[in-house]
């Protein structure tokens, strides 16, 4: 019987975890208009996580590359010699990662 009570605790805790998790769109590779080409996927996110999206564009704005993911995330924009990087966050809603199409 002090099995069964264990497990329990055990069995509310993955419920909770379960309810927390946030789900977001994952792609290693997507277009300008947001199409993915590669990896197309739903992730659910873990502790610390929250969903996030890169973008790469060039300084004249073209685009050249761009993902999602479940992802541990800091806004940011960096230049890195002629390309931007911008990384998104979000966790307001499932799926809020999602590139306009």
């Amino acid at each position: 019987m002090g099995k069964h009570i264990l497990l329990l605790p055990l069995g509310l805790s993955l419920l909770m975890s379960s309810l927390l998790a946030l789900q977001c769109f994952r792609c290693t590779s997507f277009d300008s208009t947001g199409f993915c080409h590669v990896g197309r996927q739903k992730c659910q996110t873990y502790p610390d996580e929250i969903c996030a999206w890169v973008v790469v564009t060039t300084r004249d704005g073209k685009f050249v590359y761009g993902n999602q993911s479940c992802a541990e995330c800091n806004a940011t924009t960096v230049e890195h010699g002629s390309l931007i990087v911008s990384t998104n966050c979000c966790s307001a809603t499932p799926f809020c990662n999602m590139v306009h199409r």
